[in-house]
């Protein structure tokens, strides 16, 4: 019966998605077509206008707090459950071990000064990422006034207003919209991952870790090999500045790559069929998170290896 019960699922998944894809472009035209736009949407409160990205930060970052401190209230109270981990406090603690331990695979002993700034860096990309997914983001919102003709009519089902298909004068600007498909919020991190990377090479090899970058001493010397090293210490500076710019346009440009198409999926095939493309962004938001955090350990591991060469 179990297998029956199977067969069965897939045939009517298969047969919603035939739906989908035969009913879903006739349509279209009853279809509010999603506006997408690369700068965040700015909505009034009180005197200034506030970005929908930052409420996306500030949620992210709510929904980190209270899910740690739920889950270490019994660690902070030093009760005695705290010692047989069960629950939210077993699952934040499966986290983090199993962080640790892959983090410090790639940044090696000085792993633990840095495990809570790389630790830190995954969740709230992934957060930022994942929430992206629940409903209302990017279609729940205030309506504006526009110019006609360059927006939709509107239509009220009891307190609700929505836009319609038509022609009119209204728009829609979300509330809430992914934290990462603001270029500003990745800029931010890549700064915070670069600069903490001096901090932590300056911690290893003090004052002289510099000299990777500015190799006075390899020029005084003279000889071919001294200019070289001057001058690689001049493209390892280059460097740090375009890691800013990989760090920044890598995680941008995945994340809103995905937000447009999960709008264009759902406005096009909205049976089914986005399913697929939702489990798509879950994959590639847990990806875009490990990526970063790994590139930022790789490079603070490459920063607090001697550099001998350089001195």
């Amino acid at each position: 019966m179990k297998r029956v019960g199977k067969i069965l699922l897939v045939i009517a998944l298969i047969g919603l998605c035939v739906f989908s894809c035969v009913i879903g472009p006739f349509g279209q035209k009853w279809v509010v077509q999603p506006h997408i736009q690369m700068a965040p949407e700015t909505f009034p409160v009180g005197p200034i206008r506030v970005p929908n990205t930052l409420l996306g930060v500030i949620i992210a970052d709510l929904v980190l707090i209270g899910l740690f401190a739920a889950g270490t209230r019994h660690i902070r109270a030093g009760r005695p459950e705290a010692m047989v981990p069960r629950g939210l406090q077993n699952l934040m603690e499966t986290i983090y071990e199993f962080l640790a331990n892959f983090l410090r695979g790639i940044v090696g002993e000085r792993a633990e000064k840095m495990l809570p700034l790389l630790i830190t860096f995954f969740l709230f990309i992934l957060v930022a990422n994942w929430i992206e997914l629940f409903p209302g983001f990017d279609t729940v919102g205030l309506i504006e006034h526009v110019h006609e003709g360059e927006g939709h009519a509107v239509r009220h089902v009891g307190p609700l207003v929505f836009l319609t298909h038509e022609k009119g004068e209204y728009t829609l600007v979300p509330y809430l919209r992914a934290a990462n498909t603001d270029l500003n919020v990745p800029l931010a991190l890549a700064l915070i991952s670069v600069f903490m990377t001096q901090v932590y090479g300056v911690q290893a090899l003090g004052w002289g870790y510099f000299y990777r970058f500015i190799n006075i001493k390899a020029l005084t010397r003279g000889g071919i090999m001294g200019i070289m090293n001057f001058l690689v210490g001049l493209l390892e500076t280059l460097s740090e500045f375009t890691k800013i710019i990989s760090f920044s346009f890598r995680l941008f440009g995945n994340i809103f790559a995905g937000m447009v198409l999960l709008l264009v999926i759902t406005s096009l095939l909205p049976f089914v069929v986005p399913v697929a493309f939702y489990i798509l962004e879950v994959f590639v938001g847990a990806v875009q998170a490990l990526v970063f955090t790994m590139l930022t350990a790789a490079f603070t591991a490459v920063a607090t290896a001697g550099h001998g060469e350089h001195h």
